[in-house]
């Protein structure tokens, strides 16, 4: 029989609920964002002057005499990785303090629950909680969520330096983008979501039958009476592979829908401005060097949420049952 949900599926930030308390932190890392989003403005709307100068340098008789202007456009594009990577470090830096933080709140919850004697403590779940739980929201719909945010201010502000030079090509691209990414989404949610609940919950099996040498289920329950150690591990193998096809085919999947927009916008500027080609292709091709690793870690936002879903739920049930809506 195939299992169903006791919950409804959580909003897009619900997640952020476990960390009501943490904002400050939070704000901290969405701020350093602020830095690469500057900079990739910047630069965008430097391309065509950057395009101009370096015209000028190659018709010249002295191609080594470089004006100081160019040298530092260019220097900023050549290290905005290195720049990228600190901010990154910094911001992770962060996301592990709220991880350790909320490591606390899981286990005060669970000592008191004990203390209490409550019918509700389960061992083996509060263990799977602490060591998979708080991890699995973390690396799976905070860092996610994070590196989204930024790279969907990265897409914004170079849509906007786009959009000043060639505003028709890129609503183009945008709605081809939007559309394509968009069913993909929605097609691939339902597998990651499930099966990165059956993850989870293998791992709470494996806990349980490691009290009995992996010989037999510890629990007396008529469903679990025939559940071997071998049938655990292969749910998780396969649910595993599951996530992790899909995971990998993203950047396949992003870069076709990439070229598709890309194609729909040129053949738009081919139409009603064919004399822009040329400027616009180069504009593009700084522009698709920031934006297509933007586009996949947006999407890569939704699709490990989803999978991410049941450990967020769990959590939330423990430190803030009044913040879960349950079906009926």
């Amino acid at each position: 029989m195939k299992e169903t949900k006791s919950y409804k599926e959580l909003k897009l930030f619900s997640g952020l609920m476990l960390i009501k308390n943490q904002w400050k932190l939070l704000f901290f890392a969405l701020l350093a964002a602020l830095i690469i989003l500057s900079l990739d403005f910047f630069l965008t709307i430097s391309m065509p002057a950057i395009i101009d100068e370096l015209s000028k340098v190659i018709k010249s008789d002295n191609v080594f005499n470089l004006p100081t202007s160019l040298v530092i456009l260019v220097l900023l594009i050549v290290i905005r990785p290195v720049i990228g990577w600190i901010v990154s470090f910094f911001q992770i830096s962060i996301i592990l303090r709220i991880l350790r933080n909320l490591e606390d709140e899981i286990t005060t919850k669970c000592n008191n629950l004990y203390l209490d004697s409550n019918k509700d403590y389960s061992s083996e779940s509060s263990a799977n909680m602490l060591i998979s739980h708080g991890r699995y929201f973390v690396d799976n719909y905070l860092i996610p969520m994070i590196r989204a945010t930024t790279d969907l201010g990265t897409i914004f502000v170079i849509a906007i330096g786009i959009f000043i030079q060639f505003p028709t090509p890129l609503l183009f691209f945008i709605g081809a983008a939007f559309f394509s990414l968009s069913t993909y989404q929605f097609f691939s949610k339902g597998f990651l979501r499930v099966n990165g609940e059956n993850i989870l919950k293998s791992y709470e099996d494996i806990i349980r039958f490691s009290k009995n040498g992996f010989i037999y289920s510890s629990e007396e329950d008529s469903k679990n009476m025939n559940l071997t150690i071998k049938d655990v591990l292969d749910k998780k193998k396969i649910s595993s592979i599951i996530l992790g096809s899909i995971s990998q085919g993203l950047k396949y999947v992003v870069e076709f829908c990439f070229m598709l927009s890309f194609a729909t916008a040129a053949l738009s500027i081919l139409i009603f401005n064919p004399e822009l080609l040329a400027a616009f292709i180069g504009t593009f091709a700084y522009a698709g060097v920031r934006m297509l690793p933007s586009f996949t870690s947006i999407i890569a936002f939704f699709q490990s949420r989803s999978a991410a879903e049941h450990a967020v739920y769990e959590l939330l049930k423990l430190l803030h049952p009044s913040s879960i809506d349950k079906i009926d």
